[in-house]
């Protein structure tokens, strides 16, 4: 099993294929345009920096990358999910993104090897709790972990430590999103045994609860969403980080290198004007080819702006993935918005039309 400060685990000693395997589960985002590409809004009609509260969507969210795809940040239980769907998918690049960047982070050779007789891995969490402190945020996830491998199967329990700092002081790209910071697992005979551990495994760290965000579903700014699970949550995400005011994240969702993306600095003065926003989409298009995934997403965007006046916007966002399972060295590219194609709407246009024939 991997040592060295980052993952502290103690277990039976176990064969060294079964150890490796510990190791890396453990350790291991002017005008306003009539048309064209508008990643930056400007104070006026703009369709990615305008304002937009959130409707619901009219309809079933598009097709993830792969079944049950879950790329998904908005809570520590979310990442934790994320994390061990990636090993079950075998895509470790993506599981290795997860962890918080460190001098004890181990290379990504030495995590990925660890996998290499790993057929699926599941994960069960008990009650998460944390604490806050100085601009950050800490969260204790208690995880029963499953895993089968070449050995059989193999049954963990341990207290994963994820981390945060504040999406409002982080006032400039790149965006740190939550990740996990260290890890503390165990090995145990059943998984009945590692289901019962649940409850002691991370002592008393998780026995404050730290509300992050309001239940249910919404990108008003009570809410946190940063998920990149599929197309639509994307522009979900990135308009939920419009309406918090935390513009170095809404920038993150743009891929890098996206042609008209501005500098960072046009791109958040382009909502000085910005109240809050709401949106609407429906399911888009996916398009598959040499390892790439592209997604077409309909959105149209309300803005309630500082002066008092609203302005509706409607268009299309083009974003793309590279298959999770072809790329080949960290760090991980997620689904990002490569172009968007974005209108000021006619006032009193009907949102359903507009909808129908943002992505035609």
């Amino acid at each position: 099993m991997f040592e060295g400060g980052f993952v502290h685990m103690t277990h039976q000693k176990i064969a060294s294929l079964v150890a490796a395997l510990v190791a890396s589960l453990t350790i291991a985002c002017a005008a306003a345009p009539s048309s064209g590409i508008s990643p930056t809004p400007t104070a006026s009609p703009v369709p990615s920096a305008s304002t937009q509260p959130t409707t619901a969507p009219t309809a079933t969210p598009t097709a993830a990358p792969d079944a049950a795809y879950l790329d998904d940040r908005s809570s520590a239980e979310q990442l934790i999910r994320s994390y061990y769907d990636a090993i079950s998918k075998r895509q470790y690049i993506r599981a290795y993104w997860y962890w918080e960047s460190s001098s004890t982070l181990p290379s990504y050779d030495t995590f990925a090897k660890g996998f290499a007789d790993t057929t699926s891995a599941q994960v069960e969490l008990g009650t998460v709790g944390g604490s806050p402190g100085a601009g950050q945020l800490y969260w204790a996830v208690p995880a029963a972990i499953f895993s089968t491998t070449s050995a059989g199967p193999q049954n963990f329990v341990g207290c994963y430590t994820v981390h945060l700092a504040r999406p409002e002081i982080q006032t400039e790209p790149p965006f740190k999103p939550i990740a996990i910071q260290t890890a503390q697992v165990s090995s145990v005979a059943s998984a009945a045994a590692a289901r019962s551990g649940l409850a002691t495994v991370c002592g008393t760290a998780n026995a404050t609860p730290l509300p992050w965000g309001a239940p249910g579903a919404g990108i008003d700014s009570s809410h946190y969403v940063d998920n990149r699970s599929a197309g639509e949550q994307v522009i979900q995400s990135y308009y939920n980080a419009v309406n918090r005011k935390e513009y170095s994240r809404a920038y993150g969702y743009w891929e890098s290198g996206a042609a008209a993306l501005a500098p960072f600095g046009a791109f958040a003065a382009g909502y000085t004007n910005t109240k809050s926003v709401t949106l609407a989409t429906k399911p888009g298009t996916t398009d598959v080819g040499a390892g790439q995934l592209y997604y077409s997403v309909p959105a149209v965007v309300t803005s309630s702006n500082a002066d008092g006046s609203t302005t509706a916007f409607s268009g299309c966002y083009k974003l793309h993935l590279g298959s999770p399972n072809a790329q080949a060295t960290p760090p991980f590219q997620p689904l990002g918005i490569q172009s968007a194609k974005i209108a000021q709407a006619a006032s009193g246009a009907d949102p359903n039309t507009l909808l129908n024939s943002a992505c035609s």
